[in-house]
């Protein structure tokens, strides 16, 4: 039987799991990444953890970076949340002393090819995954395959500009004024709710809880984030006319307060040919370790 192995490294965490063929995880765990600590200490906490898996069979490693990553050059390219790991050769390392290729792919394609293929995009031939948590990513899938662009770069829509004259907090200094993360991501939504209500209202959870019992303020604040979501998706389906739209991430589990007014947004803002296009919530408990999985063996076939 073949097995494939996935690693998910994020800046706190890193979890590695084994899976067969029809993605059913057989192995895993699950510790400290030590992402602030330099891509030796991350290389050698990783292969420590391998240390307990048996790799016979395994046909492949997949790893999950939270960051572009250069596919011809199997490198990442901007490490905002593991510093000091850009152009370090980690696939290059692992293959040397495991002897089994190893695949690097940005963490949302990662979750976006899982949900591709096991979880609410499957039969849809391009799915286009949205990653909505502290910030804001997305994945182009096609056919069951990762589409990477240039160094990495395709997917990356934090930067994508929904509404330019919007007030910029202090989020990322690389991401321009009125991006899509600067305006709907959780952190933005906890920090136009601290400006907009106080305390109260200083994350994105507690934005969400206060719309749910009614507060005027927080329901605005989530009625805005909800359009600029569906302007950035508007603007994809004008580029990429996906399939589906399949949204995952922490601000996801707060989907009944805010989908179905990114879908009525969206449907006033796309093509008429893309307005029935289905907006899905993500379905897997784990897409980030399965699509890191995945990754080398979508590459593979």
């Amino acid at each position: 039987m073949n097995y494939y192995i996935g690693i998910d490294l994020g800046g706190s965490n890193v979890r590695v799991a084994k899976m067969d063929a029809e993605g059913r995880i057989v192995q895993d765990v699950i510790a400290p990444s030590h992402g602030k600590e330099g891509p030796e200490n991350i290389e050698a906490n990783i292969l420590g953890l391998l240390e307990q898996f048996d790799l016979t069979d395994v046909k492949s490693i997949g790893l999950a970076i939270p960051g572009p990553v250069d596919g011809e050059r199997n490198v990442i390219t901007m490490a905002t949340n593991i510093p000091g790991c850009e152009d370090y050769p980690f696939a290059a390392n692992m293959e040397k002393i495991t002897g089994i290729p190893v695949f690097l792919d940005n963490d949302a394609n990662a979750a976006g090819l899982a949900e591709a293929l096991l979880g609410s995009g499957k039969g849809y031939n391009i799915v286009y995954y949205i990653t909505h948590s502290t910030g804001i990513g997305g994945g182009l899938i096609i056919n069951g395959k990762i589409i990477s662009g240039h160094k990495g770069y395709a997917g990356e829509i934090a930067n994508v500009i929904v509404d330019p004259d919007a007030k910029q907090y202090p989020i990322y200094s690389h991401l321009n004024r009125g991006g899509v993360e600067t305006v709907a991501s959780g952190t933005a939504i906890g920090l136009i709710g601290k400006d907009i209500i106080g305390e109260e209202g200083s994350s994105a959870r507690k934005v969400f809880v206060l719309a749910s019992e009614g507060n005027e303020k927080a329901k605005a604040i989530v009625d805005k984030m909800a359009k600029d979501l569906a302007t950035c998706l508007s603007a994809i389906s004008a580029i990429v006319a996906p399939d589906c739209f399949v949204i995952g991430g922490g601000c996801s589990k707060s989907s009944v307060l805010y989908f179905n007014l990114v879908r009525e947004y969206f449907k006033s803002m796309a093509h008429e040919g893309m307005r029935e296009v289905p907006i899905l919530k993500a379905t897997l408990q784990e897409p980030g370790v399965l699509g890191a999985a995945m990754i080398g063996k979508s590459r593979l076939n």
